[in-house]
């Protein structure tokens, strides 16, 4: 097993690094077309936004001698998106994910987190993460993914990671291209209270589909850009799985629906507090990979951390 599968077993509890793409538009004010946060790596005012991002949520796991999955900004770094800021290059697609996995390396080495910090190479879907119109087949996902997913295991991430995916074929096309890198990998579909993924499937019908079509499996499945108070709802489902398949939740500040918050042209973050409340509470639900995605910032993981910190005297990472 990887160091990181035997923490996902091992520790009572993951966290995650929260927003990225949010905090850089509204924090930072950087222009970020299509959630494309690779661009700041190749500016060195850019780069420096990244590293205190990136070093906020990192330095929080130091504090509280708690694991964390920091995730590359690499969710648009596939062939289209790459194409659409003007990286067409024959070996943009290494160079970029390349680029972003040393980065956060370095940062990672620097703060004196290598043994509790786990890198994530992140994999977005190739049209958008709320809307299945347009979503590849598992066929063609698993090619288009493939090349993206191969550079992210070549540069030396711990796990592969998708995140916010409304199709399941095409979640399981990028299971199998993750699959066949041979490094161990987690899927993070986007849900309505329903239980259903945006394309109608019910999660537990999705995971059983996925699991039965890839081998090796994902290690688990998160849930992905939604607000905790969703997943509750989501929880009481007949749609919900019948297995504990499903880890944890990075989840939005915001209790408005994802297609809403999609529209907005402002933050909505709510308060920090009750953000934590209601992430450590899902511990109580078997859930222990909990961390932030949209609107969140170092102040929601710290408040987070802070209730879910080892005892004095405690294991730690």
């Amino acid at each position: 097993m990887s160091r990181f599968a035997d923490c996902l077993t091992e520790s009572p509890v993951l966290l995650t690094d929260g927003g990225i793409e949010t905090r850089l538009i509204y924090e930072f004010h950087r222009p970020l077309p299509d959630f494309a946060s690779f661009l700041p790596l190749f500016t060195p005012d850019g780069r420096a936004v990244l590293a205190t991002i990136y070093r906020s949520y990192m330095q929080i796991a130091v504090d509280y001698r708690l694991p964390m999955q920091v995730g590359t900004p690499t969710w648009r770094a596939h062939p289209e998106g790459l194409a659409r800021q003007g990286f067409s290059a024959p070996d943009d697609i290494a160079r970029v994910n390349g680029e972003a996995v040393a980065f956060l390396q370095d940062l990672r080495r620097e703060v004196g987190a290598e043994d509790g910090v786990f890198i994530a190479g992140v994999v977005g879907p190739r049209r958008d993460g709320y809307d299945p119109d347009g979503a590849p087949d598992a066929m063609t996902a698993e090619a288009y993914h493939t090349p993206q997913a191969r550079a992210l295991a070549a540069a030396g991430v711990d796990l592969l990671y998708a995140p916010t995916f409304a199709s399941t074929e095409e979640l399981l096309g990028v299971a199998r291209a993750f699959a066949a890198t041979g490094s161990p990998y987690v899927l993070a579909p986007v849900i309505g209270a329903d239980g259903r993924l945006p394309d109608g499937t019910p999660l537990g019908e999705a995971i059983e589909r996925i699991d039965a079509g890839v081998s090796p499996r994902p290690l688990q499945f998160l849930i992905g850009c939604v607000h905790p108070t969703r997943l509750v709802e989501a929880a009481a489902t007949p749609a919900w799985p019948r297995t504990s398949r499903v880890a944890g939740l990075k989840a939005n500040a915001s209790s408005l629906p994802p297609e809403e918050l999609d529209k907005l042209d402002h933050l909505e973050e709510g308060r920090p507090e009750i953000f934590a409340d209601l992430m450590a509470a899902l511990r109580g639900r078997g859930l222990k990979v909990l961390g932030g995605c949209c609107g969140t910032s170092d102040a929601h993981i710290r408040a987070l951390a802070q209730r879910l910190a080892p005892q004095e005297g405690g294991p730690s990472f």
